[in-house]
């Protein structure tokens, strides 16, 4: 009976293994925002360093709000450079955070974090990365937002 256990558990570790290894998560930062707020002048920045091997990337931004956001949703502007190329690209993402009925739909209990897909790029051996973060909406600064993060997996 117990070597029955044993075998069932390896199997499914096996398992995760070999799907952990389809994606690697090649870079992964978050940085918090002021307690006071995002202010609109408070541009967030993410080096990513060369990466070693060739292939598509997926560029995720990693979000993390609390109860005090007041609106359904966030309108970020991601701004980066790709080096040693010098090419610069932007991207305009609105990020939905909470239901028309108020409900928050991000995961967590006083924080809730989500993550939102913005851009798949090619990149060869030794190219980097230089991601800004600012937010584009009416009001000078954000409440409710307390971290802003960038990953970016090799697929």
């Amino acid at each position: 009976m117990q070597n029955k256990h044993f075998l069932t558990i390896l199997f499914l570790a096996t398992g995760l293994l070999l799907c952990a290894c389809n994606r690697q998560k090649t870079y992964s930062r978050v940085q918090q925002v002021s307690e006071n707020g995002w202010e609109k002048v408070d541009t967030i920045a993410f080096d990513i360093p060369p990466v070693t091997k060739s292939g598509t990337y997926s560029e995720e931004l990693e979000l993390r709000i609390d109860k005090t956001f007041p609106f359904q949703s966030l309108t970020m502007e991601v701004n980066q450079t790709i080096f040693p190329e010098g090419r610069q690209e932007s991207y305009t993402k609105t990020c939905p955070l909470i239901d028309k009925n108020g409900n928050i739909t991000g995961a967590g209990l006083s924080l809730f974090s989500y993550t939102f897909p913005f851009n798949t790029i090619q990149l060869n051996p030794g190219d980097s990365l230089h991601i800004t973060v600012v937010h584009r909406m009416k009001r000078e600064i954000m409440p409710g937002v307390t971290d802003v993060g960038i990953s970016l997996t090799r697929q």
